[in-house]
């Protein structure tokens, strides 16, 4: 939630871009990222997030509370689980070499035993090998019962963050995504404006320049001189329009008459 306002490539949009400069260019250079962080709407934006941060952080502390702690739960049934899974791939090499000889002996000396003593030493052996599959069984639950889980928590962990987002909008009152959209349109607009009042015809970021004679060439502090002398009110998020349900449930209670008809 910290960086919610991640700097877009204005460089990328600037007015003035080109192929190649002439030398009857007369080239000016405006850094885009510190234009985008100290746009006054970025400033405001930033400083109403911060105080949203500071008030949700005693508003949801216990439900983020209970959310770490379940999470390391889950952290610790999962260890759990894995461990025993290892310890019975282990223990099956075991016990397939114990079926395996139990097998061959009795296959050996057969011959020379009652059916009844065979079927006895059968049915050990089955249910040995029935013990080992109760085992893998009961790993196998285990699993399927800790992907629900696991599922189930990020089913919360989503509408968690969901709320937060949708209380950050409410509070903050406005769209961190259109105000960005629109800083940029006249940040780009503004650097037009300022370099063609001062003779320039190209405009390039800092980053492509490996050398400038003239700092004069730099517009990048009277591109926000600009911005700030044109400054606007943070534009408000507008409400959200009612769904059709509740419009078709207010126009009911409205005719409440006409509806016994």
């Amino acid at each position: 939630m910290k960086k919610l306002f991640k700097l877009a490539a204005v460089a990328a949009a600037l007015a003035f871009s080109a192929n190649a400069a002439n030398a009857n260019d007369k080239i000016g250079f405006a850094d885009p990222g510190y234009l985008m962080q100290n746009h006054p709407w970025m400033v405001a934006a930033n400083e109403k997030m911060t105080q949203f941060m500071k008030e949700s952080e005693a508003k949801f502390a216990d439900e983020d509370k209970k959310l770490q702690d379940e999470e390391k739960a889950l952290l610790a049934e999962r260890k759990k689980l894995e461990d025993d899974a290892k310890k019975l791939q282990k223990e099956q090499s075991s016990v397939e070499a114990s079926l395996k000889k139990k097998v061959e002996a009795l296959e050996k000396e057969a011959p020379r035993l009652r059916s009844k003593e065979i079927q006895a030493r059968q049915d050990k052996i089955n249910a040995e090998h029935k013990a080992f599959q109760n085992k893998v069984a009961a790993i196998q639950k285990r699993e399927a019962e800790f992907g629900k889980k696991a599922e189930a928590f990020q089913k919360k962990i989503t509408a968690f963050q969901e709320k937060i987002a949708k209380e950050q909008q409410s509070s903050a009152g406005f769209d961190p995504n259109e105000v960005q959209k629109q800083v940029v349109e006249e940040i780009n607009q503004t650097i037009k404006t300022v370099a063609e009042s001062k003779g320039y015809t190209l405009v390039f970021s800092p980053a492509m320049a490996l050398y400038a004679k003239d700092e004069k060439a730099d517009i990048t502090e009277d591109v926000l001189a600009a911005l700030k002398a044109n400054a606007k009110p943070l534009p408000e998020k507008a409400a959200d329009a009612p769904k059709t349900e509740e419009k078709a449930e207010a126009s009911a209670d409205a005719k409440p008459e006409e509806a016994k008809k």
